[in-house]
């Protein structure tokens, strides 16, 4: 499935640059295992939209500058994240929680807001409790 992922990135208008497109191919290179995700089955996913979530979550780990997510993919720890709906400010997100299991527990190092109906993907800024495109 991975190697369609730019051609899939261009049909669900996801686009990024050739740079980008390079960061993921170095972080498939440098990491080398698959990201786990978890739902509640109270979402009615399709396999096709999670392989989109699951493409939009490695372009971010790819091309994040979160310091937390480079020290987990330079350790090969496990990457993981959650995937749930949630309104905010009257509009429908995903929203994707990125980090790793440390110890047993659980630890978010992002939280990402995607709004799909126009395939713009946000980093929330928690101090600020904003939404920032992340590009």
């Amino acid at each position: 499935m991975k190697n369609i992922t730019f051609i899939l990135m261009l049909i669900f208008g996801f686009s990024f640059s050739t740079l980008a497109q390079n960061k993921v191919s170095d972080f498939r290179k440098k990491y080398g295992k698959e990201i786990y995700y978890n739902y509640s089955g109270d979402f009615n996913y399709t396999q096709k939209y999670l392989d989109e979530l699951y493409i939009i979550a490695e372009y971010y780990i790819a091309n994040s500058k979160n310091e937390l997510l480079k020290k987990i993919i330079e350790n090969k720890g496990r990457l993981e994240y959650s995937v749930e709906q949630q309104q905010r400010n009257d509009k429908e997100y995903t929203v994707l929680g990125i980090g790793t299991v440390i110890e047993g527990r659980i630890t978010k190092a992002q939280w990402l807001f995607y709004d799909a109906e126009n395939n713009i993907l946000y980093e929330y800024d928690l101090p600020n409790d904003e939404l920032v495109v992340f590009e």
